[in-house]
């Protein structure tokens, strides 16, 4: 398509396409560029290209807008178990083989990453689905994210038309949808059930992060993706989704999109027809020992069994005391310096490295709680749940009334599958608390979840209220980089789909 706009203003407006969403459009495609703001006219309010090409580059459209323009920059095609050797990979091989590892604790977190409408993430549920006999028996999180809230919205109702189903073995829509009324076809509660969509950028937006469920992944799909971004993008998505896998996940990108230049902390492996990824492992085993949970006041009681917790955690590794060592030989306080390493390593997604100094550190402060608060979302990060639930829960008897334990306690039991237990953590933090946005933001999705869309709204609407008295830019304290604006952007998305 050859472009009937003015070349400059099309340059310009590649230029902030690329600065905010990080996607690629060089001269010869400003034919697509064009065409994508043409279809987004309408969306966005204006009735010609050429309006909607003036408002973007005289104003500074918020996050809603520009990513409204990227979701007609980039296509929205997909279709159930689409590339057939993927999906024999995934059956054959690599389910099979996370499904062995994670058998003890029957724990899997998958992540469709730029998810379209839904077809890729239901997919995973269905293999798993067929996988696992005791299926309802294991926490399984499969996390699906997407730019484009319609994509979201469509993903999230479950009902698909024939064409969704091209090149799909009947089997599936047989076995895992019944017919509406209308001719189409709706995914059962159980599969619908398993995926829980959320919005995200890949470009702008933090993680891993605990806040946006980010975290310990076992295995990470982003297939389609990374071709439309910008090379310096390409390589801080690539690097952040490689922080999101545990050290033996798997990553699966499209064939184009494969690079090892892009991609130095995996292994390429021929997995059948399928080419993939595998995190090189290289994790640092942490034994922790485990430590009472401390309730505030009666009338909220964790769920926690803690003598489960401590007949099965390891021996502690974490020394209380120096023993006999010469007291003219030791540190009377931990390095700056190396305390400066460990958040730096924690920062760039080294959360084995983190771990190591940090251990280093707590030989001298076994008590210091922000440092066993580090090591616990470490481990987590890691995989390593109950690792770190023992150690926040020593962190919070050290430091009883700091209310950002609690909400570390919530969102590592939410990970394991213990929502009861989660929500309690959460009313002791707001207890201790009643201003601290992000328990709850967690509060609200928890509830949202269990069912109470009263309480849940209650939640939310408090924290954007909390949320408003920061700058839009402010990076949130605990948040691991979410931004106030953006954790606003999140909540006013769950409420328009709550209320739709």
């Amino acid at each position: 398509m050859t472009p009937a706009l003015d070349e400059e203003l099309l340059s310009r407006l590649s230029d902030v396409v690329s600065e905010r969403l990080g996607l690629s459009f060089p001269k010869e495609r400003w034919g697509d560029l064009e065409r994508g703001l043409r279809t987004a006219a309408p969306e966005l309010g204006f009735d010609s290209v050429e309006s909607t090409l003036h408002w973007f580059l005289s104003t500074n459209p918020d996050r809603r807008h520009t990513e409204t323009l990227a979701s007609h920059l980039t296509v929205g095609e997909t279709y159930f178990f689409r590339d057939p050797r993927t999906f024999r990979a995934l059956r054959e091989h690599i389910l099979p083989s996370l499904i062995s590892l994670r058998s003890e604790h029957r724990r899997l977190r998958l992540w469709s990453a730029g998810c379209c409408t839904g077809e890729e993430p239901y997919s995973l549920a269905i293999l798993l689905h067929s996988l696992i006999p005791d299926y309802r028996q294991w926490t399984i999180t499969i996390l699906a994210t997407d730019i484009n809230p319609r994509f979201l919205q469509k993903a999230a109702r479950g009902v698909y038309g024939e064409w969704s189903f091209r090149e799909t073995p009947s089997w599936i829509k047989e076995q895992y949808f019944t017919q509406t009324r209308e001719g189409r076809f709706e995914i059962l509660p159980i599969i619908k059930d398993s995926v829980v969509f959320a919005p995200l950028n890949l470009v702008d937006d933090s993680y891993p992060s605990f806040l946006t469920n980010t975290n310990a992944m076992d295995l990470v799909l982003c297939r389609n993706v990374l071709m439309y971004f910008r090379p310096q993008t390409t390589r801080s998505v690539a690097a952040k989704l490689s922080q999101s896998l545990m050290s033996d996940g798997w990553l699966l990108v499209s064939p184009s999109e494969m690079s090892q230049a892009l991609f130095p902390e995996f292994e390429t492996a021929h997995v059948g027809e399928a080419l993939c990824y595998r995190k090189r492992a290289r994790s640092m085993p942490v034994a922790i020992a485990s430590q009472e949970f401390i309730p505030l006041h009666p009338e909220i009681e964790p769920q926690t069994d803690v003598s489960e917790i401590q007949s099965t955690a390891p021996e502690p590794a974490i020394p209380t005391s120096m023993g006999d060592e010469d007291p003219s030989v030791q540190e009377t306080e931990p390095s700056q310096d190396l305390r400066e390493i460990a958040y730096a390593e924690y920062e760039r997604g080294a959360f084995d490295l983190a771990a190591s100094h940090i251990q280093t550190l707590l030989e001298i402060q076994p008590e210091d709680a922000s440092l066993v608060a580090l090591l616990a979302r470490s481990l987590a990060n890691q995989g390593d749940l109950d690792g770190a639930e023992a150690l926040c829960l020593k962190a919070i008897k050290t430091d009883k009334l700091n209310p950002v334990l609690r909400y570390l306690h919530a969102t590592i039991v939410h990970e394991i599958g213990r929502d009861d237990d989660a929500i309690h953590s959460l009313q002791e933090s707001i207890y201790l608390n009643p201003d601290f946005p992000l328990s709850h933001f967690l509060l609200g999705t928890l509830s949202l979840r269990g069912g109470n869309g009263k309480q849940a709204d209650r939640h939310f609407h408090w924290a954007m209220h909390l949320l408003a008295s920061f700058s839009q830019q402010d990076v949130l304290p605990d948040s691991e980089g979410m931004t106030a604006g953006r954790l606003m952007e999140i909540v006013e998305t769950i409420i328009e789909k709550a209320e739709a």
